[in-house]
């Protein structure tokens, strides 16, 4: 019975450091996995001195992304994107715009939870949407007419298997963070304008915490897709 009972305890302390060494090696796992995709991230130098800048810097990071770790989850595209949207995009402006009609009664605080609100969404539209973009996904970048009073239009296209191109024409805004994108019309249809439409839809019918609930939940349907 003794004998049983040492090997018994034998057994279970084994257990207990094999539990202890698998936790130990999930954690550092878990870490190192972080530091590569805070590393990933710092690998695209962000360039927003000239508006093609802008968009060839915002491509390339979508490429790298997708081509460097096509299994991540969208939480952890999420992360990566976060600082490359912000840098490529002025959220605030359009966040602003969107609401242009409102927003001179709206409190500052409750701008800035709309704009965080409405920054989360974008930046998760990214993270669920570009998943797979290769070499070949966009096309060449090409001006428009030359920027005036500080706004450009920069045209590229999105490349689909067996479809026509989507065509993409970015209009950026020149300002102290270099020049970042202000609207982006897809095969002819403006963002912005579709955001605006929504946007006053709801508030008509509701309030700005009502947008803001909207906003969230439409986050979180990209992120469980």
């Amino acid at each position: 019975m003794r004998h049983w009972r040492g090997a018994r305890a034998a057994w279970k302390n084994s257990a207990v450091n094999t539990y202890r060494q698998t936790v130990r090696r999930l954690t550092i796992a878990a870490l190192l996995l972080g530091v590569a995709f805070a590393a990933q991230a710092a690998d695209v130098a962000i360039a927003t001195d000239t508006p093609e800048a802008t968009i060839a810097t915002l491509q390339r990071g979508l490429m790298a992304l997708s081509q460097q770790s096509p299994r991540a989850t969208v939480d952890e595209r999420y992360k990566v994107l976060e600082p490359l949207i912000v840098a490529t995009h002025d959220l605030p402006y359009i966040a602003e715009f969107a609401l242009r009609r409102q927003w001179p009664q709206i409190a500052e605080v409750d701008r800035a939870r709309f704009i965080a609100a409405f920054q989360r969404l974008s930046v998760m539209t990214y993270a669920a949407r570009f998943v797979n973009v290769g070499p070949n996904t966009f096309r060449a970048i090409a001006q428009g007419a030359a920027p005036d009073a500080g706004r450009a239009q920069v045209t590229t296209a999105v490349a689909r298997t067996g479809q026509p191109d989507v065509s993409f024409e970015y209009l950026l805004q020149q300002g102290g963070g270099g020049w970042r994108i202000i609207n982006i019309v897809a095969d002819g249809v403006s963002d912005l304008a579709l955001k605006r439409a929504e946007y006053q839809r709801v508030l008509a019918n509701g309030t700005l915490d009502s947008l803001i609930k909207e906003l969230e939940t439409q986050t979180e349907r990209l992120r469980q897709r």
